[in-house]
């Protein structure tokens, strides 16, 4: 488990209170994706504020990591980033620590793409890598009247 990520509230009777740090990237509780792999630290940028009974949290979060791409199938290094994090907190008790470390990890994890494609699968000039058993220009497709599913195109059925 990863250290939380807290605000003391009594350092928020003296103004706006400024984080800035790194948390593991077990924060993100990714360790059970296959699609996703070295996950670097989380770096976060945020400021706190009182406001009355409430704390106004704001700043930058970003990790790094490594996405499979889905036209490829090869992993690619990324950047994920929530530069405009903003969360409102109500205070009911004075005193204590404030735990944003869940909204955190639900800010980043949702910045995570849900079909990533890595910069060189999107260019014009990207081709698919062979695969083993794929066709080659020395090996031909086999021909198209050995298909044992060419009958069943013949086949008529009538009720």
């Amino acid at each position: 488990m990863s250290p939380p990520l807290t605000i003391p509230i009594d350092a928020l009777e003296r103004g706006p209170f400024h984080l800035q740090g790194e948390l593991p990237g077990s924060l993100l509780d990714l360790e059970q994706e296959v699609s996703i792999r070295n996950v670097g630290a989380v770096r976060y940028d945020l400021t706190a504020e009182r406001m009355n009974q409430e704390v106004l949290v704001r700043g930058t979060l970003e990790v790094s990591m490594e996405l499979e791409c889905v036209r490829s199938g090869l992993f690619f290094s990324t950047m994920v980033r929530d530069s405009a994090f903003l969360r409102d907190y109500s205070l009911d008790l004075p005193g204590g620590d404030l735990d944003i470390s869940e909204d955190v990890r639900e800010a980043l994890v949702i910045e995570i793409p849900s079909y990533p494609v890595s910069p060189e699968a999107d260019s014009e000039e990207f081709t698919l890598p062979s695969l083993p058993g794929e066709w080659t220009d020395d090996r031909a497709p086999p021909d198209a009247d050995d298909n044992p599913w060419n009958d069943l195109d013949q086949l008529n059925v009538e009720k």
